[in-house]
């Protein structure tokens, strides 16, 4: 008999309102199902025996199940249960649909966002027992004092092109959204294609350079971007396969979770050998009723 597992994790923001006997019930009909719930202690590791894995988190457990071990042909199946969402949400999709492109940094997947600098350790720091609890407000009360200027000495080398400088954020995107703001509309789904948003970091640091940091910030988040876009300060490319090379060891943010990166490394597009399935938000509601069954 085939075998389903069905991964729980009880730190995320929303994952209690399933009960695991909606969960079976939904996923594991016809299957020989395993109920693995995570908490702190938890280490995922080999799921190579699974035919169906059900991934009940945040965007933060997706990410630790793709880089599980895990068989090529394996379903797979994102039921996003964390405070954001940010992959799910941020696509426009009508019905649940079919991932088939992620991205990759050395050799760790990602589903939708690689980043480091300013802002971005609040996929992180933020502890699971206030996200549960005061929900995405939790990440607004760290925004004051992640408000500050980072200098990242980085060079970027594509096929054709090679650019270098001082960065207060670097960030790899395959999503329409992050930080809770829909601003890249180059997006389209699996087209083969991320999106590279480097804000050079201001010569004066303190006050001076918050004030002027935050134009570029706004300029990107708030109006966002339509085309690719450069100017003194930032600039907004396509890419398929992007080398980075930094001065030092860097924490990245990688779908929500820290991720420690060496000096120097590629990102590029990975194909799927199978699709992820996304369940969209109305979907998860009805799973939370008792009313899916996939």
């Amino acid at each position: 008999m085939s075998k389903c597992a069905v991964i729980v994790n009880r730190l995320s923001g929303n994952s209690r309102r399933f009960s695991r006997e909606t969960l079976l019930a939904a996923f594991g009909k016809g299957f020989e199902t395993d109920f693995i719930e995570i908490n702190e202690e938890t280490v995922l590791d080999d799921l190579t025996e699974y035919d169906r894995l059900v991934i009940c988190g945040g965007d933060g457990t997706l990410n630790s199940v793709l880089n599980c071990a895990h068989s090529p042909s394996a379903e797979k199946i994102y039921c996003p249960s964390g405070t954001l969402n940010e992959l799910a949400t941020g696509n426009s999709n009508k019905d649940d649909y079919l991932l088939h492109e992620v991205g990759m940094v050395g050799d760790r997947l990602f589903a939708y966002v690689c980043a480091c600098g300013i802002f971005t350790s609040l996929g992180y720091v933020v502890k699971n027992s206030n996200k549960r609890r005061y929900k995405w407000l939790a990440y607004l009360w760290k925004v004051a004092k992640l408000y500050r200027i980072e200098d990242i000495r980085a060079t970027f080398r594509t096929a054709s092109h090679e650019e270098s400088g001082v960065y207060t954020l670097i960030m790899a995107i395959d999503s329409p959204k992050c930080f809770g703001f829909r601003f890249n509309c180059m997006y389209r789904l699996d087209d083969g294609k991320l999106h590279l948003l480097a804000i050079r970091a201001p010569k004066r640091k303190k006050l001076l350079g918050a004030i002027k940091v935050f134009f570029p910030l706004f300029r990107a988040f708030f109006i966002g971007f339509k085309h690719e876009y450069r100017s003194k300060n930032m600039f907004f490319v396509p890419f398929d396969d992007i080398n980075i090379e930094l001065e030092q060891k860097t924490d990245f943010c990688l779908d929500g979770e820290r991720y420690p990166l060496e000096s120097s490394f590629c990102v590029k597009v990975h194909r799927l050998p199978s699709p992820l399935r996304i369940l969209l938000p109305r979907t998860v509601k009805k799973l939370a009723k008792g009313e899916y069954s996939l």
